[in-house]
């Protein structure tokens, strides 16, 4: 019985953690939740060193879990940035209105936002 109720508890905590992230889709999901303000702001800094600049249609909004369209120029992430903050090495990131955004490189999904 106790297992049962450890399970349980095991599996609420799990749920609420994804309605979180899903409940805050412009917000930042869990690559930088966990991230200090500096290493934001070496992200930011990063990024905006290298950015190619591209136009994604007028349609499109930014938002966590949708693709990145194949009209913004995703690039790697640099490696100065990837050396600082080791959580964003796999990832392409684009600048867009003045945002950061985390892709993953595969599925080109959108999986995390840094505001300037």
């Amino acid at each position: 019985m106790e297992a049962l109720q450890n399970g349980t508890i095991t599996l609420a905590l799990l749920v609420g953690m994804v309605s979180a992230a899903v409940a805050n889709p412009n917000g930042s999901a869990w690559i930088t939740d966990g991230l200090t303000s500096a290493q934001r702001q070496e992200i930011r800094q990063g990024a905006s060193k290298q950015v190619d600049k591209a136009s994604p249609p007028a349609s499109f909004k930014v938002v966590i879990g949708e693709a990145a369209p194949d009209t913004l120029k995703l690039q790697p992430m640099p490696k100065s940035v990837s050396d600082q903050v080791p959580a964003v090495k796999p990832y392409d990131f684009a600048m867009l209105e003045n945002r950061v955004l985390i892709v993953d490189p595969k599925s080109k999904e959108i999986i995390d936002i840094i505001p300037r």
